[in-house]
């Protein structure tokens, strides 16, 4: 065997150039693959953190009554006990109480209707980390009144800077409308300019004066230690609390389970196509090479080498092409995501702005999982022994009289 490892490795460097550009071929349909996918996967992975941190957390819980109507009326009963329970949940990272309802926010320039969030904002940094994403202005303090955080592309749109002076109208407990003065004390910025464009936020204790009623928490969001442990523990507190509406991010926001798993399917799929076009170079390549050499083979096959060591020939051939440019394009492929990864690429400069209108963030972190790797090299196996098969049928089916006679 080790001499037919010997005979294979030499015969791929009969013709250098050829082989070397086969090599080459490989490795830049791999690299660039695997780039595309890392961008890719850091675009998905991306939108699913921020998503998660920013806007919707890993579970939410709801009077049920909230998720048709949210209004104040419609609060959490029994918050304070089921509080207790959350701070003692060794699962739980953190979580934050917060009293939202919808209104309407009037400034010098336009009034429009918006989602007002009044927030306990120490416990609100913890989960969606609103004090990181100030980028003008200061973040709320609980001694603070009458303070107000708004968006970068609500502030943008009503010309709003910090001290900017708005009217935010909203219903009390009974129904009837109150409205009163804020002051922006900062704006902020996530990778979702609609979430930006919609949402205000404010201070719990504001809400409950203009209310003129108790606090009445109607949502708490909770940050767990994980995502998927998340699922399994908002199907057990709503077991448990059966007069709640308990629901994790996969059916808060079914696009992001459906993002999450169809995008490592896809980028798969991409790369198998890559490497199928690469497997048809690679067969035409290993054709030229056995009617090049036929006259050789010839005489092995008359002096006796049988078949099967013809084909583990061919076979071994073809895999130290196709190793050769996997392990080249794969190593050229991690360097890549390695130096852009820590930068980033920001997409911004070819109108990646635009991404934030769906969510996606204009700065994307290329990233891909080992398991991605794994799966590529396992492709990669498949298509060396799937392209050697056909050349080496073809070098056994020569006629060893005939094929001498070429010399």
């Amino acid at each position: 065997m080790n001499v037919l490892v010997k005979i294979a490795w030499r015969n791929v460097w009969s013709n250098p150039k050829r082989s070397v550009v086969m090599i080459l071929a490989i490795a830049a349909g791999l690299c660039g693959g695997i780039f595309a996918a890392a961008l890719a996967s850091g675009l998905m992975e991306h939108r699913f953190a921020t998503s998660i941190e920013q806007h919707i957390s890993h579970i939410q819980i709801h009077n049920p009554d909230y998720i048709t109507d949210n209004i104040l009326s419609n609060n959490i009963e029994g918050y304070t006990a089921l509080a207790s329970e959350l701070s003692g949940d060794e699962n739980i990272i953190a979580f934050s109480p917060r009293m939202a309802t919808e209104g309407m926010i009037a400034s010098a320039n336009i009034t429009r209707g918006i989602n007002i969030i009044g927030i306990y904002p120490e416990k609100e940094a913890r989960v969606s980390g609103l004090d990181r994403n100030i980028v003008s202005g200061d973040y709320l303090v609980a001694e603070d009144r009458n303070r107000i955080v708004v968006g970068m592309s609500l502030a943008e749109r009503q010309n709003l800077r910090p001290g900017s002076r708005v009217v935010l109208t909203f219903q009390q407990y009974d129904g009837e409308l109150v409205a009163e003065a804020f002051r922006v004390a900062g704006i902020y910025q996530t990778g979702n300019s609609l979430w930006d464009e919609n949402t205000v936020y404010i201070n719990t204790a504001d809400i409950i004066a203009l209310a003129e009623g108790t606090e009445p928490v109607n949502e708490i969001a909770i940050i767990a230690t994980d995502a998927e442990k998340a699922v399994v523990m908002s199907e057990e507190y709503s077991a448990k609390h059966t007069g709640l509406s308990v629901r994790s991010w996969q059916e808060i926001a079914p696009e992001l389970s459906y993002l999450h798993g169809m995008a490592g399917i896809m980028l798969r799929i991409v790369l198998g196509i890559i490497l199928l076009a690469l497997a048809f170079g690679l067969v035409n390549t290993m054709l030229m090479a056995i009617f090049e050499r036929a006259s050789e083979l010839g005489v092995l096959m008359a002096v006796g080498m049988g078949k099967r060591r013809i084909v583990s020939m061919i076979m071994l051939e073809t895999a130290f092409l196709t190793f050769c440019g996997a392990v080249t394009g794969m190593a050229a492929g991690a360097l890549l995501i390695t130096l852009t990864g820590f930068t980033g690429i920001d997409l911004a400069v070819v109108g990646g702005d635009a991404l934030n209108e769906f969510g996606f963030p204009s700065v994307v972190y290329p990233a891909l999982s080992a398991d991605f790797f794994r799966d590529l090299t396992i492709l990669v196996v498949v298509t060396a022994i799937g392209t050697a098969l056909y050349p080496a049928l073809k070098a056994i089916r020569l006629n060893p009289a005939e094929a001498v006679k070429t010399i």
